[in-house]
């Protein structure tokens, strides 16, 4: 018996392109998830919105430090603890708790001195010690004399001062609503522009970009103990909302 190798061949082929033809359309009906998106970008608009909140801030952050410097390094890191020891416990004498002290940083490195007329080293080598303490203070018109307690005791570098507010929540809430707001005026004025009526949200998400603070003088000037006088500024917080509305034609 002789089979007819070509016809074979031929209804092979045609079995081949059909399920192909199956497949192609089976990866072309789109899933629930890949419908609703469509609809998202045919019957929708997408905007955003932003919203303040402002506050005064109730901490002040001090990076404060001591800086030393020795010709044998077991000698710059005791004089260096001991500097830290003795600030701290005057930090605590003055009211900060234990919990709003936090050592932020701590290097040693050597310096290999050089004369500066020849740029010959003259074989001398010291160890710097580098500490540095923040400092977390609730009261904050009492910034300038944690500063002025930590100079006297022995800190020789002020790194950085901030004001903060330990709470944002209430301020996130009001910028949230503003941004919402927004959001909808913004919305509002596309649909109306392209003669479509606005629907419900169907797609939101948020971002915020920090607190911001301003040099704006806050009240007063503090320089309370003949601490450095000091203006706390107001802090920002700033928020994002993108919103997806639905509309009808």
């Amino acid at each position: 018996m002789q089979f007819n190798h070509k016809r074979l061949k031929i209804r092979t082929t045609s079995w081949v392109v059909v399920l192909a033809v199956l497949i192609a359309v089976s990866g072309c009906t789109a899933s629930p998830s890949a419908q609703g998106t469509g609809f998202f970008l045919r019957d929708s608009i997408s905007v955003s919105g932003f919203g303040e909140a402002a506050g005064k801030p109730d901490i002040a952050l001090i990076q404060l430090g001591v800086n030393v410097t020795s010709d044998q390094v077991g000698k710059a890191v005791e004089d260096s603890n001991q500097a830290m020891e003795k600030i701290t416990e005057a930090l605590l004498g003055a009211g900060i708790v234990e919990e709003d002290l936090q050592t932020t940083n701590f290097n040693v490195w050597p310096e290999d001195r050089y004369d500066p007329i020849t740029g010959e080293s003259t074989g001398e080598r010291v160890f710097h010690v580098d500490s540095t303490l923040q400092v977390k203070v609730r009261e904050i018109d009492q910034a300038p004399n944690i500063i002025e307690i930590a100079l006297e005791q022995g800190a020789n570098n002020i790194y950085g001062l901030t004001y903060d507010i330990d709470d944002t929540t209430t301020l996130e809430a009001e910028a949230r609503s503003k941004a919402l707001a927004d959001a909808r005026v913004r919305a509002d004025q596309l649909a109306a522009e392209i003669g479509v009526t606005l629907g419900d949200p169907i797609l939101v998400s948020e971002g915020t970009s920090g607190g911001t603070i301003y040099p704006v003088a806050y009240e007063r000037a503090v320089g309370m103990g003949g601490g450095p006088p000091i203006s706390t500024g107001q802090l920002t917080v700033s928020l994002q909302v993108n919103v997806t509305y639905a509309i009808t034609r």
